[in-house]
């Protein structure tokens, strides 16, 4: 019999979430879940929403677990106190590795982790709890990743630490050897070359539109 999941939230990291498990793993999605302060829909995905209390008053523990699928707010520390308190309750949280990504094959997954298609993972890599890994990320060899981390779609080299509570944005590059302390926010394209400290935040320049129009281009005949 498979086991019963509820994934904790009702917003787009819930859906994310719904559409993995339900589609590549052997839970049965049995509904979503949110703080009763929070109840505003009885259905989420086709599924019933019930109030985290009922939940906890009435799941059996040994046939449903959790999935807490609640973003970066707070530099994902609200993930993480979420996390915490499920655990607390007694439920065991869910991890979810893509049978379409490739990692190596004594990855530990650990609790509520979810690494999704087309991430590439080294050997000796270190995953921490509560960690959401993009499609189409790349991580290297020997890389160590805190607990409560977000990457989004970025490049990370080897022998690299990641501190907790980091998020790595959308194409965001960080060199080999480098040291992120914890709480960064490193931003889209962002390219980390050095160590940094703590409760830092990095971002690349942003893109200005050319004073060339693009109709001058077309009329160049360079897009046909």
């Amino acid at each position: 019999m498979k086991r019963k999941l509820f994934i904790f939230g009702a917003k787009n990291l819930a859906e994310m979430t719904h559409y993995l498990f339900t589609t590549d793993s052997a839970y049965e999605v049995a509904g979503f879940t949110v703080d009763g302060q929070f109840l505003k829909e009885s259905t989420f995905q086709g599924l019933p929403v019930v109030a985290y209390e009922e939940l906890r008053a009435s799941a059996d523990r040994e046939s449903v677990d959790i999935f807490v699928a609640i973003g970066i707010a707070k530099l994902n520390k609200l993930r993480a106190r979420k996390m915490a308190a499920v655990q607390a309750d007694g439920f065991r949280l869910a991890s979810f590795v893509s049978s379409h990504a490739r990692v190596p094959k004594d990855l530990r997954a650990r609790p509520n982790t979810m690494i999704m298609e087309q991430v590439w993972i080294g050997p000796n890599t270190d995953i921490g709890a509560g960690v959401v890994i993009w499609s189409g990320t790349r991580i290297a060899l020997k890389v160590r990743i805190g607990n409560h981390v977000w990457i989004t779609s970025a490049a990370v080299g080897e022998s690299t630490t990641i501190g907790d509570n980091t998020f790595v944005g959308l194409n965001a590059t960080i060199s080999p050897f480098i040291h992120v302390g914890a709480d960064n926010l490193i931003g889209a394209a962002a390219l980390i070359m050095r160590d940094t400290r703590d409760n830092e935040i990095y971002k690349a320049e942003r893109t200005r539109p050319s004073k060339v129009p693009a109709s001058r281009i077309e009329n160049l005949g360079l897009i046909s």
